[in-house]
């Protein structure tokens, strides 16, 4: 009967751990910090004068390894990692759009720019699609930007087509640093984007 009492208590002892155990683990997953990011445009300097063009930016694309709601970083030359409790605060889709908007109504002087779809009633004489191929962060080095754009009239026709390559330094650490990278390739981007429009 001892023995049975003992190998008892053994088992209760053992359980009580376990589930400590298993609350420590569950505090410690409810204590981790989840991190949000956006893009941002970047204050360009105005054209002179204002245009009076009217411009639209989208639809734009993204290869699938970024369309998600987490941060992906290269971390070798064929590696990719995806860090715990960084996302991006909403559509990454939405926000590069309305940030090449911003960024291009800067740069140009519009009196507006519309996001893709366009609201009711309204059609750009100007429309500019993006297709991204490459946009992300690289350990340690900088942010990268492979995209390529073709602009069309008002009938859809595609009037320019052009493609480029950027690259940004990031300064500083953390992953708002390469936010930050990341929103001031999109105004490069869009400056190359703007010679097509002028």
């Amino acid at each position: 009967m001892k023995t049975v009492k003992r190998l008892t208590e053994a088992c209760g002892r053992h359980a009580r751990l376990c589930t400590v155990g298993a609350v420590a683990l569950l505090l410690a997953g409810c204590g981790s910090k989840q991190e949000f990011y956006r893009l941002s445009a970047e204050k360009s300097a105005a054209a002179h004068g204002e245009s009076s063009i009217s411009l639209g930016v989208g639809p734009i694309s993204l290869p699938s390894y970024i369309d998600r709601s987490e941060l992906v970083f290269q971390s070798g030359p064929n590696e990719f990692q995806i860090p715990p409790n960084v996302s991006w605060a909403g559509s990454l889709q939405e926000n590069i759009t309305s940030v090449l908007a911003r960024d291009l109504q800067g740069i140009l002087g519009a009196r507006e720019v519309l996001s893709y779809p366009w609201p009711a009633g309204r059609s750009p004489a100007r429309r500019v699609a993006l297709e991204v191929r490459q946009f992300h962060g690289i350990s340690g080095s900088n942010a990268i930007l492979d995209a390529s754009w073709r602009v069309e009239n008002q009938s859809g026709l595609t009037i320019f087509r052009g493609s480029g390559a950027f690259r940004e330094s990031i300064n500083g650490d953390g992953y708002g640093a390469v936010v930050a990278a990341e929103s001031r390739l999109l105004e490069q981007c869009a400056a190359s984007i703007a010679t097509s429009l002028r």
